[in-house]
């Protein structure tokens, strides 16, 4: 079930932390089994770590902020450090190209980061 509104403050606006948490379950619904797929490709057992506990908000209405925020902080990392060149050997196995996958990973993660600013 999608939500349609956002939670308010008490400040009567919409709390930006609360929508860009939002935001980034949502992205995990439409994209986590790619990113899952792709950390595993990566071998990256911390970051894997942190796309479960951003799979734990992905049902609540309420998301966890400072989790969401800390997770995606985690897999960003995890992307950036990722070396293309040793897992460009994989791609033959994977199917797809994981140069491409990590970079389009990092730039959406990337931007759901923003979002929290």
């Amino acid at each position: 079930m999608l939500t349609t509104s956002h939670p308010a403050t008490d400040h009567g606006g919409t709390d930006r932390a609360a929508e860009a948490a939002l935001d980034a379950t949502d992205f995990l619904r439409r994209h986590g089994a790619g990113l899952c797929d792709l950390l595993d490709i990566a071998n990256d057992e911390v970051a894997f770590d942190a796309l479960c506990d951003l799979h734990s908000q992905s049902g609540s209405v309420f998301p966890d902020t400072r989790l969401v925020h800390s997770a995606l902080r985690t897999i960003h990392d995890a992307l950036a450090a990722a070396q293309a060149g040793k897992l460009d050997g994989l791609s033959l196995r994977a199917g797809y190209c994981v140069d491409t996958a990590l970079r389009w990973y990092g730039a959406r993660i990337s931007d759901l980061l923003a979002a929290f600013r």
